[in-house]
């Protein structure tokens, strides 16, 4: 008798504590536990209070080409700025594009259709050569019946 209820209670415990430790394919548990939300670091209440400062210090430097360069270490002998981000923040800035004004619209219109007309458009073929894709695609019919007729006599044979 004690060996049934001992196996019911088994099952039970797995019931509740299964879906706490069951991972969902993005890797988060399925169920939380209820004790999350007593832990002041966890995803429960507190979770927005967060008492850690998430800064992150690097350092950049333009180099004697122009560029710049970015390390978390100082270089030595570089003017060098100290940038801290707070890494909790969305940092991406758009991008600004400024736009160019027309002064002569028939130089631009005829140069870009110069640009377009050199790249190639898929299903384009040059008149020149469609006679040769015709005749290409004849033969390659004849030889496809060729071969069909030689199929259906090696199965009638048989």
């Amino acid at each position: 008798m004690k060996r049934p209820i001992f196996i019911m209670l088994v099952l039970i415990a797995i019931a509740f504590a299964g879906p706490m430790l069951m991972k969902k394919p993005d890797g988060t548990p399925f169920m939380e536990s209820p004790l999350d939300y007593f832990s002041s670091d966890s995803k429960g209440a507190n979770s927005g209070q967060s008492s850690t400062n998430s800064s992150q210090t690097f350092y950049k430097w333009r180099g004697e080409d122009g560029t710049w360069h970015y390390s978390d270490q100082p270089q030595p002998g570089h003017n060098i700025e100290t940038v801290t981000v707070n890494t909790n923040t969305n940092l991406i800035q758009g991008l600004r594009i400024e736009k160019e004004e027309e002064k002569e619209p028939e130089k631009n219109k005829d140069k870009a259709k110069e640009e377009t007309s050199s790249i190639p458009l898929p299903m384009t073929v040059p008149f020149e050569k469609v006679a040769k894709m015709l005749e290409d695609a004849n033969n390659m019919q004849q030889v496809m019946d060729d071969r069909n007729k030689k199929i259906e006599r090696a199965i009638q044979g048989h």
